[in-house]
């Protein structure tokens, strides 16, 4: 009878050890993962900060005027913001001289004054580049409706 309890209690002991390193390991492996995980996620949110997002938006005036209401979404500092696609046959650019825009920080915005003086297109496709801390010439093409 007593080598009976022995071998019960040996046999539970070796159970229990074993239950252990199994879900420890498997413990070990999840939270490896989830620092993997956390790990990407401060860095891209380290990625972010150094980015700047130009960003634009129509607000419809009268008869034919327009302002392309430009912006910054990101969290960094852009620079040397230029311009790409406005055509100046068929739009005119009332405050031209603007750019290239030397400096825009987060959540800063300006206006350009447009005039559809040609040809009514009712899409202007326009490309903004800038400089930011990630690094430079920057791009984003946008669609908008006139």
């Amino acid at each position: 009878m007593e080598m009976w309890s022995f071998v019960i209690s040996v046999a539970a002991l070796l159970f229990s050890g074993f239950t252990f390193l199994f879900y420890d390991r498997k413990l070990k492996r999840q939270d490896a993962k989830i620092n993997e995980y956390q790990l990407r996620q401060l860095e891209a949110a380290e990625q972010d900060s150094k980015k700047g997002q130009i960003r634009g938006n129509i607000i419809k005036g009268q008869k034919g005027a327009r302002t392309l209401k430009i912006y910054n979404s990101g969290r960094a500092i852009a620079r040397n913001i230029r311009i790409e696609g406005i055509n100046t046959e068929d739009i005119a650019v009332m405050n031209n001289g603007l750019f290239p825009y030397e400096l825009m920080n987060p959540q800063d915005y300006t206006e350009l004054n447009l005039f559809i003086i040609g040809r009514y297109t009712p899409k202007l496709q326009v490309k903004y580049i800038w400089n930011d801390e990630s690094g430079k010439d920057n791009e984003f093409e946008q669609v908008l409706t006139l």
